[in-house]
Protein backbone atom coordinates (compact mmCIF):
# COMPACT_ATOMS: atom_id res chain seq x y z
CA UNK A 1 0.00 0.00 0.00
CA UNK A 2 1.22 3.43 -1.23
CA UNK A 3 1.41 6.82 1.41
CA UNK A 4 0.32 9.78 -0.14
CA UNK A 5 3.31 11.84 -0.03
CA UNK A 6 2.73 15.72 1.14
CA UNK A 7 5.35 17.95 0.31
CA UNK A 8 6.73 20.29 2.54
CA UNK A 9 7.07 24.14 2.28
CA UNK A 10 9.86 26.40 2.49
CA UNK A 11 9.55 30.45 2.55
CA UNK A 12 12.04 33.11 2.41
CA UNK A 13 10.83 36.42 1.85
CA UNK A 14 13.34 40.11 1.64
CA UNK A 15 12.19 43.56 2.74
CA UNK A 16 10.04 45.27 0.92
CA UNK A 17 11.56 47.68 -1.38
CA UNK A 18 10.34 50.60 0.72
CA UNK A 19 12.62 49.47 3.68
CA UNK A 20 15.48 50.47 1.27
CA UNK A 21 18.36 53.09 2.53
CA UNK A 22 18.43 56.31 0.26
CA UNK A 23 21.26 55.36 -1.58
CA UNK A 24 23.91 58.24 -3.00
CA UNK A 25 23.73 58.61 -7.01
CA UNK A 26 23.40 61.33 -9.41
CA UNK A 27 21.62 61.07 -12.70
CA UNK A 28 23.35 62.61 -15.95
CA UNK A 29 20.91 65.76 -15.83
CA UNK A 30 21.97 66.18 -11.95
CA UNK A 31 25.69 65.87 -13.08
CA UNK A 32 25.58 68.20 -15.84
CA UNK A 33 23.71 70.59 -13.60
CA UNK A 34 26.59 70.67 -11.27
CA UNK A 35 28.94 71.22 -14.16
CA UNK A 36 27.28 73.95 -15.06
CA UNK A 37 27.08 76.03 -11.93
CA UNK A 38 30.58 75.38 -11.93
CA UNK A 39 31.01 77.41 -15.51
CA UNK A 40 29.00 79.88 -14.30
CA UNK A 41 31.71 80.23 -11.81
CA UNK A 42 34.68 79.78 -14.25
CA UNK A 43 34.32 81.40 -16.56
CA UNK A 44 33.44 85.75 -16.09
CA UNK A 45 31.89 87.01 -19.03
CA UNK A 46 30.47 90.57 -19.61
CA UNK A 47 27.96 92.02 -21.48
CA UNK A 48 26.32 88.41 -22.56
CA UNK A 49 24.94 85.57 -21.20
CA UNK A 50 26.85 82.52 -21.61
CA UNK A 51 24.19 79.69 -22.08
CA UNK A 52 25.37 76.01 -21.38
CA UNK A 53 23.28 72.93 -22.86
CA UNK A 54 22.98 69.59 -21.22
CA UNK A 55 23.39 66.69 -23.53
CA UNK A 56 22.87 66.75 -27.25
CA UNK A 57 19.47 66.49 -28.61
CA UNK A 58 18.93 65.78 -32.38
CA UNK A 59 16.80 68.45 -33.74
CA UNK A 60 16.88 70.84 -31.33
CA UNK A 61 19.07 74.35 -32.87
CA UNK A 62 21.56 75.61 -30.58
CA UNK A 63 20.99 78.83 -29.39
CA UNK A 64 22.93 82.23 -30.35
CA UNK A 65 26.49 82.32 -28.67
CA UNK A 66 28.04 82.39 -26.68
CA UNK A 67 27.25 79.08 -24.82
CA UNK A 68 28.98 75.55 -24.19
CA UNK A 69 27.79 72.27 -24.66
CA UNK A 70 27.83 69.10 -22.57
CA UNK A 71 28.10 65.60 -23.17
CA UNK A 72 29.14 62.87 -21.25
CA UNK A 73 30.76 60.50 -23.61
CA UNK A 74 32.21 57.72 -21.25
CA UNK A 75 32.15 56.22 -17.87
CA UNK A 76 34.19 53.33 -16.71
CA UNK A 77 34.39 51.78 -13.28
CA UNK A 78 38.06 52.84 -11.59
CA UNK A 79 38.15 50.42 -8.78
CA UNK A 80 36.84 47.20 -7.03
CA UNK A 81 33.56 47.33 -5.46
CA UNK A 82 33.34 48.31 -1.83
CA UNK A 83 30.34 47.07 0.63
CA UNK A 84 28.73 48.49 3.64
CA UNK A 85 26.09 47.22 5.53
CA UNK A 86 22.45 48.45 7.25
CA UNK A 87 20.50 45.68 9.68
CA UNK A 88 18.63 44.05 6.53
CA UNK A 89 20.50 45.57 3.57
CA UNK A 90 23.90 45.36 1.87
CA UNK A 91 25.10 48.67 0.21
CA UNK A 92 28.03 48.34 -2.56
CA UNK A 93 29.44 51.75 -4.44
CA UNK A 94 32.79 51.42 -6.66
CA UNK A 95 34.58 54.43 -7.99
CA UNK A 96 33.78 55.29 -11.43
CA UNK A 97 35.44 57.89 -13.93
CA UNK A 98 33.26 59.61 -15.96
CA UNK A 99 34.18 61.83 -19.19
CA UNK A 100 32.74 64.74 -20.23
CA UNK A 101 33.14 66.85 -23.32
CA UNK A 102 32.69 70.21 -23.72
CA UNK A 103 32.36 72.18 -26.75
CA UNK A 104 32.74 76.19 -26.12
CA UNK A 105 30.89 78.72 -29.21
CA UNK A 106 32.14 82.07 -28.79
CA UNK A 107 30.64 85.43 -30.20
CA UNK A 108 31.93 88.74 -31.05
CA UNK A 109 34.64 89.96 -28.79
CA UNK A 110 33.77 86.51 -26.44
CA UNK A 111 36.37 84.39 -27.79
CA UNK A 112 35.65 80.11 -27.44
CA UNK A 113 39.29 79.65 -26.98
CA UNK A 114 39.52 82.57 -24.08
CA UNK A 115 36.35 80.21 -22.47
CA UNK A 116 37.89 77.43 -22.99
CA UNK A 117 41.27 78.35 -21.57
CA UNK A 118 39.50 79.90 -18.35
CA UNK A 119 37.94 76.59 -17.53
CA UNK A 120 40.93 74.17 -17.82
CA UNK A 121 43.18 76.25 -15.64
CA UNK A 122 40.58 76.75 -12.84
CA UNK A 123 39.61 73.40 -13.48
CA UNK A 124 42.57 71.58 -12.90
CA UNK A 125 43.41 74.23 -9.72
CA UNK A 126 42.76 73.15 -6.04
CA UNK A 127 40.07 75.85 -6.44
CA UNK A 128 37.58 73.25 -8.62
CA UNK A 129 37.48 70.73 -5.33
CA UNK A 130 36.47 73.42 -3.18
CA UNK A 131 33.73 74.45 -5.53
CA UNK A 132 32.51 70.77 -6.20
CA UNK A 133 32.59 70.01 -2.72
CA UNK A 134 29.48 72.28 -1.93
CA UNK A 135 27.63 70.75 -4.60
CA UNK A 136 28.23 67.52 -4.16
CA UNK A 137 29.93 64.08 -2.02
CA UNK A 138 29.90 61.69 -4.82
CA UNK A 139 30.87 63.60 -7.76
CA UNK A 140 34.30 65.10 -7.84
CA UNK A 141 36.55 66.71 -10.73
CA UNK A 142 40.24 64.98 -11.40
CA UNK A 143 41.71 66.66 -14.20
CA UNK A 144 41.20 68.52 -17.63
CA UNK A 145 43.20 68.03 -21.19
CA UNK A 146 44.06 70.69 -23.16
CA UNK A 147 42.23 72.78 -25.28
CA UNK A 148 41.03 72.22 -29.00
CA UNK A 149 40.78 74.66 -31.16
CA UNK A 150 38.05 73.28 -33.92
CA UNK A 151 38.67 75.17 -37.28
CA UNK A 152 36.03 74.38 -39.13
CA UNK A 153 32.77 74.15 -37.05
CA UNK A 154 29.47 75.70 -38.97
CA UNK A 155 26.17 76.42 -38.04
CA UNK A 156 22.78 75.89 -38.57
CA UNK A 157 23.22 79.16 -40.69
CA UNK A 158 26.01 77.96 -42.63
CA UNK A 159 28.40 79.96 -40.85
CA UNK A 160 31.96 79.05 -39.24
CA UNK A 161 31.85 79.29 -35.85
CA UNK A 162 34.53 79.99 -33.26
CA UNK A 163 34.40 76.80 -31.11
CA UNK A 164 37.31 75.19 -29.37
CA UNK A 165 36.51 71.82 -26.60
CA UNK A 166 37.93 70.26 -24.32
CA UNK A 167 37.64 66.98 -22.31
CA UNK A 168 36.97 66.62 -18.42
CA UNK A 169 37.79 63.73 -16.04
CA UNK A 170 35.62 63.07 -12.89
CA UNK A 171 35.07 60.85 -10.29
CA UNK A 172 31.65 59.31 -9.25
CA UNK A 173 30.46 57.14 -6.63
CA UNK A 174 27.60 55.65 -7.15
CA UNK A 175 25.29 53.42 -4.24
CA UNK A 176 23.70 49.98 -5.48
CA UNK A 177 21.57 48.24 -2.78
CA UNK A 178 20.96 44.48 -2.54
CA UNK A 179 18.86 42.74 0.06
CA UNK A 180 20.07 40.08 2.20
CA UNK A 181 17.75 37.62 0.75
CA UNK A 182 18.33 38.36 -3.18
CA UNK A 183 14.84 37.46 -4.24
CA UNK A 184 11.36 39.75 -3.48
CA UNK A 185 9.78 35.89 -1.95
CA UNK A 186 10.78 32.66 -2.60
CA UNK A 187 8.82 29.40 -1.97
CA UNK A 188 10.22 25.61 -2.63
CA UNK A 189 7.89 22.71 -2.15
CA UNK A 190 10.58 19.86 -0.78
CA UNK A 191 8.84 16.17 -1.77
CA UNK A 192 10.34 14.02 0.84
CA UNK A 193 11.94 10.53 -0.52
CA UNK A 194 10.61 7.85 1.00
CA UNK A 195 11.77 4.27 0.48
CA UNK A 196 8.69 1.21 -0.20
CA UNK A 197 9.84 -1.95 1.03
CA UNK A 198 8.30 -4.46 -1.93
CA UNK A 199 8.29 -8.31 -0.38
Amino acid sequence: MSKKKTPAQVSAKAPNDGEFPELKNLSYKEMYNIVGKFIQKAIPIKGAKLQIIKGLNNRVATPKPPYVVLQIIDENQISTTETRYTDKHKILWARSEITMNMSFVGAGNIAALQMAKSFVVRFNDAWASEQFAQYSDIFFPLYCKDVRISNFTINAEDQYDDSSSVTAFFEYHPEFGVCEESAKEIVMSVLNAEIDDED
